[in-house]
């Protein structure tokens, strides 16, 4: 059954990869002709008063293909439908439908993006223009904070543009709200979904379905010179998750227990399988008010909250095998690769209840004003400000069948694929039953006495001020406009790390207490366990059942800091509109001027109280970065662009901390050496004199238009990584640093002697390059013929290599680069019905992916193909005017999510599967 699921999704996979190339390539052998047709002339149309308003999916693929054909650079878009009604459950779904932006998942959601293969540390997320505060603990947004119901459109800047002063290597991914005034009319939608996951929630307490439901107001008062729009959305969304992990990143050790001829194989060293059931709520809104009292003066203001709470319960059953302290029976399988099947004695397994709760509130407001002083002149102001405040439960909570490994042990049966490290466990012992279950230290891991986990609760605040001024003069020759102008932003990201160890109040174990007993988890899908005892751990933390001993080791100490950033920017900007070799050319050509002072402060540390000390250290420096569009129309919609330009991406955070965690250290009594010379110091930490990664940028794009209803387009770029950010070891004067206490003896002399030792930070370098080649076909049926009117199709591939070899070092991967992307869709639209068929292909990647307390760790995620669907129906006429119906289906196969060891996809690190995600949905626009 699992081998024909698998046969299928692959089939499926080949046949849409293939269906999109043969698209795209017959698209483009078939672009020549039509575009003659649409050049050769027509006959004059007959007259006709009737006004045709498009709605539903061909309306906002065409205000999308209207918004890239109208822009000065290469840009990707998506539009909303209609008012509260953008095409997917999820911002980011949405925008992984567009030529060469891919979408990463967490837990079952699109939740970060890779643009041209760069991943989310080199990509800029604005709402309206301005720079967002982040939930995350770096800069990258997660578009789980904003609701796709708010949203009228995402514009994906592909090339850099001077007048656009926060932009990222990748590109910028510019979330715009409606603007009442240009929507030209009153009009409200009230929009209701039901949520259901495919698969059962199988902890206590938690559900698989679900709800939203949105409302949006627009009008125009006073003669149409004040404009309003009100928007409200709310989330609540259940998923499910069901995880495979062998222990240790990949899990397979050689067999040293086995027999001589087969000690070469791969064994599983242990396992901590297990199931989590989670619930997002969310409740965002929107304002925006205009003013528009004559030509001269135009006024914005819009505003953005957002509360949101994640709570995500994990249970699962962690197995010690081949590196615990058992023993492998006689009488194993064995294949070419694995052990396929075997039975380890004396087992003893961990019972853990695990928590996760984050809440977070997101506030954004910004002021536009824009005046014309004369016809020569304008004057634009934009004052904005945005906070998050994000606070974290994790809670670790363990159990077993007793403390320190002196419980009942269990013998476990396993069974492994030799073509896949997909491994099968069953065990005899009842995990069950609160009776013969502790609340205890089962692994003997050590810490306090009564350990019993161990709880981290961190605080983020991300604060983000901007004030951005700049001037336009208007010309009539070469140039149509030249701006130029200012902007200052101030960014405080502050995170205060507390974590350690949670005790019980009985000592070494503990039964749950009756009323915290939540029932039985079914964890059949270990292969064989009939279930595991379940107990609301947060809600024992909450009452104070749990003590608490903070953990002051290095690693703890460290993730406490603060970055605070000024980036002051002067740019000038020239718009182009004029002839070049007998084609028209617009565009625009400018540079900036980037000043940053940053400073951060961290600890300073050996991992005691009295060798932990505040540290702070800054660094300012100044990057130009010149830019330029060229845009020529060679032919009647049909435009060859031209970009280059110097892009920059701002360094991670949590990589500018100032603190280091360090030692003094000996190899066998005898100093370290490095770089031929011998140190007795070595440390590892953050840097808060990086600089930003830094890129040239070459890009090209022919676009062919078919008015507003489809468009074909071929497109490459370059990007040379001048500046890469990569670990590296340094010496570091160590001067002022306590002795740690731990310290070998007979080093001591050395040690406090000599101060200048070894670090390991993150430093910038040169790093290499990276290119690709992007085609998208989008194309309404009835431009082929009138027979397939009403059906359409888009299709995009992108082609991606790059080589990063970061100051000479050995080649390592690019984070977030997929070689090959596919997107693909299938609609129809006519009489009121609509229907969608949408697949995204991703290849293999390095991605970032959280582990269970959701802190970020590179991966090489397996390549998958997810199909989506979506059926509707808009009344036409009569009394129903206005009200329609959804049906949406996401994940339809329930395609996994893979880890794999580098090098061996078949040595398994994480399989999970999500499920499906079906909606339903009534949408009701009155007015």
């Amino acid at each position: 059954m699992r081998n024909s699921k698998g046969q299928n999704a692959a089939l499926r996979t080949r046949l849409l990869t293939c269906g999109a190339t043969a698209a795209i390539a017959t698209a483009c052998a078939f672009a020549v002709p039509v575009m003659a047709q649409d050049t050769a002339a027509a006959p004059a149309p007959a007259e006709d008063t009737t006004t045709i308003v498009v709605t539903g999916i061909r309306r906002g693929i065409q205000d999308a293909i209207s918004a890239k054909k109208k822009s000065s650079q290469i840009v990707e878009a998506v539009s909303a439908e209609d008012i509260g009604k953008l095409p997917d459950a999820s911002i980011a779904e949405s925008i992984a439908r567009l030529p060469g932006i891919a979408a990463q998942r967490t837990n079952g959601r699109a939740q970060s993006l890779s643009i041209r293969g760069l991943g989310p540390d080199y990509t800029v997320t604005t709402l309206n223009g301005r720079e967002q505060v982040s939930t995350g603990d770096n800069r990258s947004v997660e578009f789980d904070q904003y609701p796709s119901e708010l949203i009228s459109q995402v514009l994906i800047y592909k090339t850099p543009n001077a007048g656009m002063t926060t932009q990222g290597i990748a590109g910028t991914a510019d979330l715009q709200t409606v603007r009442p005034l240009a929507y030209g009319k009153r009009a409200a939608a009230i929009n209701v979904r039901g949520e259901l996951n495919s698969e059962d929630a199988a902890i206590g307490g938690m559900k698989n379905s679900g709800n939203r439901y949105s409302l949006m107001y627009i009008d125009q008062f006073a003669n149409k010179t004040i404009g309003l729009a009100l928007g409200y959305a709310h989330t609540d969304s259940p998923y499910q998750v069901q995880k495979k992990e062998p222990w240790g990143d990949g899990g397979y050790p050689t067999c040293s227990a086995c027999l001589p001829e087969d000690q070469d194989l791969l064994i599983l060293g242990g396992a901590k399988d297990g199931i989590i059931s989670s619930n997002l709520k969310r409740d965002g809104y929107m304002g925006v008010l205009e003013w528009k009292p004559n030509d001269q003066l135009h006024m914005t203001l819009d505003a953005y909250h957002s509360d949101f709470r994640e709570l995500q319960k994990i249970a699962r059953i962690e197995y010690p095998l081949a590196w615990g302290d058992n023993h492998l029976a006689a009488g194993y399988t064995a294949g070419n690769t694995f052990v396929t099947h075997g039975v380890f004695n004396d087992v003893t397994a961990i019972v853990e209840n695990y928590t996760n709760d984050r809440k977070a509130a997101l506030d954004a407001v910004g002021l536009n004003t824009q005046y014309q002083l004369n016809d020569n002149w304008d004057l634009m102001a934009d004052l904005s400000y945005s906070k998050v405040e994000r606070d974290d439960i994790i809670l670790e909570s363990t159990a077993g069948t007793g403390f320190n490994k002196s419980g009942a042990k269990d013998t476990v049966t396993f069974d492994t694929p030799d073509e896949y490290g997909l491994s099968t466990l069953s065990g005899v012992v009842d995990y069950s039953n609160f009776d013969t279950i502790f609340l205890t230290d089962p692994g003997g891991w050590g810490g306090p006495v009564g350990r019993a986990g161990y709880v981290k609760a961190p605080h983020i605040e991300d604060e983000l001020t901007s004030i951005k001024l700049a001037a336009t003069r208007h010309m009539n020759n070469v140039f149509s406009s030249i701006s130029f102008g200012y902007t200052g932003t101030h960014r405080q990201k502050d995170k205060k790390g507390v974590e350690g160890f949670i005790t019980l109040p009985t000592g070494t174990q503990a039964v749950v207490p009756e009323k915290y007993r939540m029932g039985v988890t079914d964890a059949t899908f270990l292969g064989g366990s009939s279930g595991m005892i379940s107990y609301d751990s947060l809600a024992m933390w909450n009452d104070g059942y749990f003590g608490f001993v903070q953990d002051v080791s290095q690693d703890s100490v460290k993730r406490t800091w603060n970055v605070d950033e000024r980036i002051d920017v002067a740019f000038i900007k020239a718009d182009l509109d004029t002839e070049l070799f007998g084609f028209p050319l617009t565009g625009n050509i400018g540079v900036q001027s980037q000043h940053a002072k940053q400073t951060a402060k961290s600890y300073f540390t050996d991992g005691t109280a009295t060798g932990t000390k505040l540290k702070s250290e800054s660094a300012d420096y100044t990057d130009i970065l010149p830019s330029a569009n060229f845009n020529f129309a060679l032919a009647d919609d049909m435009t060859l662009r031209l970009g280059a330009g110097v892009t920059i991406a701002r360094p991670r955070m949590d990589d500018m901390a100032a603190g280091v965690g360090y030692g003094a250290i000996s190899d066998g009594n005898q100093p370290v050496q490095f770089g031929g010379n011998s140190y007795y110091w070595s440390g590892s930490g953050g840097n808060p004199t990086l600089k930003p990664w830094k890129a040239t940028a070459v890009d090209i794009s022919w676009e062919k238009y078919f008015g507003r209803k489809g468009y074909v387009s071929i497109a490459g770029f370059h990007k040379t990584l001048n500046s890469y950010i990569f670990n590296q070891t340094v010496l570091r004067d160590y001067t002022g640093a306590a002795l740690p206490a731990n310290a070998d003896p007979a080093l001591y002399t050395q040690a406090t002697a000599n101060r200048i030792g070894t670090v390991s930070v993150m430093q910038n370098g040169s790093g290499g390059w990276i290119k690709g080649l992007e085609a998208t076909v989008s194309v309404p049926g009835d431009i082929v013929t009138p027979y397939l009117d009403g059906f359409g199709l888009i299709v995009s591939a992108a082609f991606n290599d790059s080589e990063i070899n970061p100051s000479g070092t050995n080649p390592i991967d690019l984070p977030g680069l997929s070689k090959k992307v596919i997107n693909t869709t299938i609609y129809y639209e006519k009489y009121g019905f609509s229907a969608r068929l949408s697949n995204r292909y991703r290849g293999d990647f390095l991605g970032e992916v959280p582990d269970y307390t959701n802190s970020l760790q590179s991966r090489y995620v397996a390549a998958e193909s997810l199909l989506d669907a979506q059926l509707g129906y808009e009344f036409q006429g009569g009394g129903l005017k206005g009200l329609s119906l959804s049906f949406s289906a996401t994940n339809i196969t329930n395609e996994p999510f893979k880890l794999y060891t580098k090098g061996n996809k078949n040595n398994v690190m994480r399989h999970e599967v999500y499920g499906s995600t079906y909606l339903f949905g009534v949408n009701y626009k009155f007015f």
